[in-house]
């Protein structure tokens, strides 16, 4: 199909506005100031390899999150079981990029061990947009 003939369609502009960015301005997460394209990368990484079970909204409501043994993580919540850091504190990035680099594979979180540091990097920052424990 010519490109003429998506447009006509509707394909082409479905495809153009899938790919436009969310976020127009930096956001401080965890006391860093994050730029709006980095949390567009990883708004793009999550929804091709994590909303399918932590859900659209991070809440942990994927449908294919159903068939796990326990309920994918909400990141709305912001509570972690997989951290170095003690008590309810947040865990840090390199905990977060531990738990995707090597998964849980015995609660059904698969290794992505093939995203680039910078997917995986981009995909950490944008998962905090998901809870107010992480702003500011």
């Amino acid at each position: 199909m010519t490109a003429g003939r998506l447009l006509a369609s509707g394909l082409l502009g479905a495809v153009a506005c899938e790919s436009a960015p969310r976020f127009t301005e930096p956001m401080k997460l965890g006391g860093v100031e994050i730029p709006a394209a980095v949390l567009d990368q990883g708004a793009r990484v999550y929804e091709i390899r994590c909303a399918s079970c932590h859900g659209p909204e991070g809440a942990g409501d994927g449908s294919a999150g159903r068939t796990l043994p326990k309920p994918p993580r909400s990141f709305q919540l912001a509570e972690f079981q997989y951290k170095s850091t003690p008590g309810d504190e947040l865990p840090t990035d390199g905990d977060l990029e531990a738990t995707i680099r090597n998964g849980r594979i015995e609660a059904g979180m698969p290794a992505w061990n093939t995203l680039t540091e910078a997917d995986r990097y981009a995909v950490i920052q944008y998962i905090k947009t998901f809870s107010p424990r992480w702003k500011g």
